[in-house]
């Protein structure tokens, strides 16, 4: 049990392989904050960690084994954040860019559709910020965390 099963060069390489892989994938699926997930976005991200955990250490169950993975799988993380903090092309690439869904009172339906955002979903965001219809929005982006921020109009 403290005998790793499987190499530990095989381990790094495994969850280093995931992890690119995975990043991929998110960053294709698209945007949602954490707090914003749906039943089906919390199953979906569940089901992934399920799906992936016997990959990254090779059915390795033993305890070395599963701190090689974690480490690993850490230290990815700190890898990643560290250089997309020091390269805007690659923050970009991870994070993407906040996307302009209501300007000057008019929904941009195609950017709303592209992103999956229901007509529901950015009228609970106006009103959450004290908005009560696009057409009282200067600007609505929705932001690379997948928070929608607001700019309300002006009035005259």
């Amino acid at each position: 049990m403290l005998e790793p099963l499987t190499p530990v060069a095989e381990i790094v390489l495994r969850v280093a392989i995931v992890y690119a892989a995975l990043i991929v994938l998110l960053r294709l699926a698209g945007r949602r904050e954490v707090g914003q997930l749906t039943p089906l976005d919390l199953l979906g991200m569940l089901l992934l960690s399920e799906t992936v955990s016997p990959v990254l250490s090779g059915q390795d169950t033993s305890l070395p084994g599963g701190l090689t993975a974690a480490a690993t799988l850490l230290a990815l993380v700190a890898l990643v954040g560290r250089a997309s903090y020091r390269s805007r092309r690659l923050e970009r690439w991870i994070d993407g860019e906040p996307v302009p869904l209501v300007e000057h009172g008019r929904v941009d339906r195609a950017a709303c559709a592209q992103h999956r955002i229901s007509d529901q979903e950015l009228a609970a965001a106006l009103r959450k910020q004290g908005v009560a219809t696009p057409a009282d929005v200067r600007l609505a982006m929705l932001e690379s965390d997948g928070t929608i921020s607001v700019v309300e109009a002006k009035r005259a």
